[in-house]
This record gives structure tokens, C-alpha cells and sequence, in this order.
């Protein structure tokens, strides 16, 4: 029988968000974050993965844990990378799949595909600004490289070797100002 794709889900805190402070205040950015991270669990168990939630975060952890999800602890937040690197540590052999909740229209078949294509090996799911959205590979020691432009560098360190997965649910994330007026137009927030 073949394992269960794993899910996880790097969040740093609820009160983040900071590119949207111009627009919403922090009691508005946390609800925010937490209405799409919880959007993103539920799309990745509806997709029938195993879902585990990375933060250093105790009022994530506490949220994650009641949201049915698998925790993984960081002793100390140190950004994306080692965050993405913490949560592969634990899956053996299994494929993973990282997936960031910051995706407004992210929906299971979003997921579900992404987990049928890291079957074959790395799957890479660009952002519309060229960042990356989903990543998926097998056992640990993934090169990330996360920050501005990260589609290219992700692509670049595994020589290319990868399915690149193209998918509106997946393409568009709320990072700045003008992709959260872009979503209230199109009714998702």
C-alpha cells in the first residue's frame, strides 16, 4: 500500500502579515491568518493527506493540535527554510508536501493533484509573484530556498528535476496590499 503524502503547514504566528498593516489592523491580520490557515488544513485533509502544522508558536500549536492536525515544534522560529527543513525531518520515506497558508481559493483537488504528482518525484507549484506556493519531494535534506523570486532558486537547486503544477488555487497568494483588494473584488475575502 502506498504511504500517505504528508502535509505541512509552516506558520509562523497569527499576527503576522505585516505587508497588510496599511490595511488591516492586527486583530483583522490574525483573523485572516487564521481563517486561511484553516482553509488550507481543511483543503489537505479533504485532498486525504496527513496533515502537520510547523510553528515555534504556542497559540498556533494549541490551534493546530484542536484543528486535528500533527504538530511539529520549532524550538525557536528561524524563518521558512528551516521551518520547511523541521518538517521533513520527521516523514521518513514518505513524500511531503509543503503547502503555505496564504491561499485564498486553495481547494482540495488543488492539493489532491500536487500529492498525485510528488508521487513521481519533486513537484513545484509557483506563486503568481514567483515565489512558491506548494513544494513536495521524499525523506529530508530538500535545498529550500525560500524568499523573493524562490520559484527560480527552488527550480535551480534541484537541477530542474521537478513537475512544475500550475493551478489558479495554487498560483494565487495574499502577500501584499493589492492581493488583498484583488480578492475582495473576486468575493474571497
Amino acid at each position: 500500500m502506498p504511504s500517505v503524502v504528508r502535509a505541512l503547514i509552516p506558520i509562523r504566528s497569527f499576527y503576522g502579515m505585516t505587508r497588510l498593516s496599511h490595511r488591516l489592523d492586527s486583530r483583522d491580520r490574525a483573523r485572516l491568518a487564521r481563517d486561511l490557515a484553516d482553509l488550507t488544513i481543511r483543503a489537505a485533509l479533504d485532498a486525504g493527506t496527513r496533515v502537520s502544522v510547523i510553528t515555534a508558536d504556542e497559540e498556533v500549536q494549541r490551534w493546530a493540535a484542536a484543528a486535528g492536525t500533527d504538530v511539529v515544534v520549532e524550538r525557536f522560529s528561524r524563518g521558512l527554510n528551516a521551518a520547511a527543513t523541521a518538517g521533513t525531518k520527521g516523514v521518513g520515506s514518505d513524500p511531503w508536501l509543503v503547502i503555505h497558508a496564504d491561499l485564498p481559493t486553495v481547494d482540495a483537488g488543488d492539493i489532491r493533484e500536487a500529492a498525485h504528482l510528488v508521487r513521481g518525484g519533486h513537484v513545484i507549484a509557483p506563486s503568481h509573484d514567483g515565489g512558491t506556493s506548494v513544494i513536495g519531494g521524499t525523506g529530508s535534506g530538500f535545498p529550500f530556498r525560500y524568499g523573493p523570486g524562490s520559484f527560480r532558486r527552488h527550480l535551480a537547486a534541484i537541477s530542474g528535476d521537478a513537475t512544475i503544477l500550475i493551478r489558479p488555487g495554487l498560483a494565487l497568494d495574499l502577500d501584499r496590499p493589492g492581493d488583498l483588494s484583488v480578492f475582495r473584488r473576486l468575493g474571497y475575502l
